[in-house]
């Protein structure tokens, strides 16, 4: 559903994957950035990120590269939407205030945990992982509680109507979001499976299992993956 312009929720059940189209002159910065750390990455002496099997290993992209191309502030304007539409539910804001110590919390503030370049060819896949690690809230350890994936190149023969983004079965080259869905058959699902399309940003809980599948014939999947951690003002 249509919420605003450029902003997109998919919601098939309570955690909720966010859509939005990059500008073009962020997105040529962004495509800039995995071309030097993929440039780095091939000729670096240590070759150990550089994936030769179907799993590809993401190549590392420093915090400082977003500052270089200046799209750490685009980054920090997606997520804090991000956080301000899924507080809208007025239950995640309560359950925030008494689940995290030192509510009620205002202020919530981000920074980027970690980002990586994600660069597949046929047959390579991705299994089912999610980004988040246990944190403790009363010693504040450290947790990842949003994650991106940007998409900078689509295989020519996986792009399909942007319309059709199917809640069913998977499909050769899409991505796969498993949720906590499906008690109700009729109106929600536990997968949300989506076409890559260049150009499109996602982002969606560190918590959600997800998963890509292989595609078949010539072409590049491209994108760039991070993760933010979250923390309130009064924490």
């Amino acid at each position: 559903m249509k919420m605003g312009e450029n902003w997109h929720v998919h919601a098939p059940w309570a955690q909720l994957v966010c859509c939005t189209e990059i500008p073009e002159d962020k997105l040529v910065k962004f495509m800039a950035i995995s071309n030097e750390t993929l440039d780095e990455a091939k000729t670096a002496e240590d070759k150990d990120n550089y994936h030769g099997g179907i799993i590809p290993q993401p190549w590392t992209i420093m915090n400082d590269k977003f500052e270089k191309y200046g799209v750490t502030d685009y980054i920090m304007e997606m997520v804090e939407k991000y956080m301000q539409t899924i507080l809208w539910n007025g239950n995640v804001q309560s359950n925030l205030n008494t689940t995290i110590p030192g509510g009620p919390h205002t202020h919530w503030h981000a920074r980027i945990a970690g980002a990586w370049v994600a660069s597949q060819k046929e047959n390579d896949y991705i299994p089912v992982h999610a980004h988040d690690k246990v944190a403790s809230f009363d010693n504040l350890t450290e947790s990842c509680k949003i994650s991106g994936i940007l998409y900078l190149k689509v295989p020519e023969q996986i792009e399909r109507n942007t319309n059709d983004i199917a809640i069913r079965g998977g499909k050769d080259g899409q991505i796969v979001f498993t949720g906590m869905g499906g008690a109700d058959s009729f109106s929600t699902t536990t997968a949300l499976n989506i076409i890559p399309e260049a150009g499109r940003l996602y982002l969606f809980p560190s918590s959600l299992n997800h998963q890509v599948y292989p595609f078949k014939g010539e072409g590049e999947r491209r994108g760039i993956s991070f993760n933010i951690d979250v923390i309130s003002k009064e924490q």
